[in-house]
């Protein structure tokens, strides 16, 4: 199965687990596309592929010059999307064997980028990481929204490296990122081994230390931070034979 997990899907998903909670009801016109931007931080091209993703599955309909909806049928959609999965976690929807891989591959280069970030970050740099490690203690009870800051963190950490062959490696490899950090979140709260706010401590521990310009401690704290999710993930593939 391919590895390919774009923010818009993150995006996507969220907006319809307010459908599915009734936080957007059938009717409702959804925000802006302007606006939900701003929300989800990320670019406009991403939450137009969000809602059509959105119309793909029948939750929502845009309206020439009024806006976007919640189609009158989207509860009977949800329902027949909700197919039987039972309680496989979301890592077994993925090939285990290429997310170890991938993993390793992170390990290697996010070791390198937070030395770099720790480095040369500038203040810039640090306010727009310390922006996401505080959208992710606000977002502990919000799992999709949790996901979406994870992915954006690594990816500033890359940005701050000032290393534009980081950076371009980063972005080669965003949507594997996507994927692994999908899959072993996935892992860890089926498993229980972690929850959300001990993810976020995990994060703002390795934001620290860039912040602090400790490049050594930094790199530990990432490599302990992927080691422990691989570490989950084999113990779950033991676990299953």
């Amino acid at each position: 199965m391919g590895l390919v997990r774009k923010t818009s899907e993150v995006v996507a998903d969220d907006l319809e687990r307010q459908i599915s909670d009734g936080s957007l009801k059938s009717g409702d016109q959804l925000p802006t596309i302007d606006q939900l931007a701003i929300q989800y931080g990320v670019g406009k091209s991403t939450i137009r592929e969000a809602i059509s993703q959105l119309k793909a599955r029948g939750l929502v309909q845009p309206r020439q010059g009024e806006g976007t909806f919640v189609t009158p049928n989207a509860n009977d959609a949800l329902q027949h999307a909700n197919h039987a999965l039972g309680n496989i976690p979301l890592a077994l929807t993925g090939n285990p064997e290429e997310l170890i891989q991938l993993l390793q591959v992170r390990r290697l280069i996010e070791g390198g980028c937070v030395v770099a970030a720790a480095e040369s970050a500038d203040e810039t740099d640090m306010l727009r990481m310390a922006n996401i490690v505080h959208k992710m203690q606000d977002a502990v009870d919000n799992e999709e929204m949790s996901r979406l800051y994870d992915i954006q963190f690594h990816m500033e950490i890359a940005k701050a490296s000032r290393n534009p062959f980081l950076l371009k490696i980063m972005e080669t490899i965003s949507e594997a990122l996507n994927q692994t950090i999908r899959d072993s979140r996935s892992l860890w709260l089926y498993r229980g081994q972690q929850q959300n706010h001990q993810l976020y401590l995990d994060h703002r521990s390795i934001y620290e230390a860039i912040h602090d310009r400790d490049a050594a401690l930094a790199k530990q704290r990432i490599e302990a931070h992927l080691d422990n999710v691989s570490a989950a993930l084999k113990e779950y593939l033991n676990a299953s034979i």
